[in-house]
């Protein structure tokens, strides 16, 4: 429990994100060992090392991303912006040369890997308001009531 107040602490948002991965990388491996797979020449083995090891890529990206961001938020628009893009492609360089080694050396199946870190990134933001929910459950808290802002209105004799 201690891991999850550091994270709590650290980036809530991230926290969500990343649990919306796990729980979502476990239910597409559970599918992969349930479903007869073998017909089209992929073992639920096989399926469920490609959703892991793109559910792993993912949660380390989210990090660079965050780190990234953070970093870049210090400096003036033109240099975060840079940097900002910097972080973009070493991310994605990274996972090109992630895919040409697991085509290379034939450990996993790459189309699956491929879509799995692409759509797995893309499910998991998407259920985050789910896990905030969770989270809110969890760790018995609420969301603060949004007010509408009250602009006052300078009168026309006092310009």
């Amino acid at each position: 429990m201690k891991i999850i107040e550091i994270l709590k602490r650290r980036n809530r948002t991230l926290l969500e994100v990343n649990t919306a991965e796990v729980l979502w990388a476990l239910a597409i491996m559970a599918a992969g060992l349930l479903l007869p797979l073998e017909r089209w020449g992929l073992p639920g083995t096989d399926w469920c090392m490609c959703v892991c090891a793109a559910a792993v890529l993912n949660i380390l990206s989210l990090l660079h991303m965050q780190r990234g961001l953070e970093r870049a938020l210090d400096f003036d628009s033109g240099t975060a912006n840079k940097m900002a893009i910097r972080s973009y492609l070493i991310r994605y360089f990274s996972f090109g040369v992630i895919l040409v080694l697991v085509v290379k050396t034939g450990i996993m199946n790459p189309v699956v890997f491929g879509l799995s870190y692409v759509l797995l990134m893309k499910v998991a933001v998407y259920s985050q308001p789910f896990t905030h929910k969770l989270y809110n459950k969890l760790f018995h808290e609420t969301d603060p009531i949004p007010e509408p802002i009250v602009e006052e209105i300078p009168e026309a004799g006092n310009s």
